[in-house]
């Protein structure tokens, strides 16, 4: 990719795009927790997830590393272990979204890993992570979470099947204004379509998508196709 495209489309992924409530819904957590580890700082700093304005959303790239803290505590590990983590790989790389990229997929585990002495201690300039005694499922994670982001030739996260590895809607901010979508096609689009009373498969038809994408996507809308509608009785 020339220089000047990739630095056009990095610019995309640092863009602000998703509202707090937005982003913990694709995360699978609470909007107050999101807000809350936005807040927490060491020495004045950030050290949990980057710098955001008050009353700004967040950009794609703050968006999956919010993904990856919450797979993270969902698997026990403490803030402050997640904390050490990532300054660790900021410091190694220079980046600014240390868990947006492959590198952290690759050695991840070993960040993670027991680091102590002889008698319990903590080895100074390590990164320790005591919790489970050290023994961290990272399979789970790198079976789950990491499956399902896509990563472009210099290792970043470009893409996320935020439905899961396995299904089709995807977050990409080249697609969608980076809405989720399938096939191209914003599932708030589809879920609006059906909640005004249209079948899946008229709306499948319309926008050139299979049944079962058009049900996929009313799925991760929160919509059970077998629910009755108030808009049906209204025709």
């Amino acid at each position: 990719m020339p220089a000047e495209a990739r630095q056009l489309w990095e610019t995309r992924l640092n863009i602000p795009s998703y509202r707090v409530g937005e982003a913990a819904s694709y995360a699978r957590v609470a909007p107050q927790t999101v807000t809350a580890w936005h807040k927490r700082k060491i020495a004045g700093k950030p050290q949990l997830l980057s710098e955001k304005k008050p009353r700004e959303g967040i950009s794609f790239l703050q968006l999956i590393e919010l993904a990856v803290v919450a797979d993270m505590r969902k698997l026990g590990v403490k803030l402050h272990e997640i904390e050490l983590a990532r300054a660790y790989f900021k410091k190694e790389t220079g980046l600014e979204f240390p868990f947006a990229k492959l590198r952290f997929k690759s050695d991840g585990a070993d960040v993670f890993s027991e680091i102590e002495g002889a008698l319990g201690e903590v080895i100074e300039d390590k990164v320790l992570s005591a919790n489970h005694g050290g023994q961290y499922t990272w399979t789970e994670m790198l079976s789950s979470r990491f499956k399902e982001f896509n990563y472009d030739d210099s290792g970043a996260v470009i893409a996320w099947k935020v439905a899961g590895p396995d299904k089709d809607i995807e977050i990409n901010p080249k697609l969608a204004f980076g809405a989720p979508q399938i096939g191209g096609i914003k599932t708030g689009i589809l879920k609006a379509r059906w909640v005004a009373g249209e079948d899946v498969d008229e709306i499948a038809e319309d926008f050139s998508l299979s049944e079962q994408q058009v049900l996929q996507a009313l799925t991760f809308e929160g919509i059970e196709p077998s629910e009755v509608r108030l808009s049906r009785w209204m025709h």
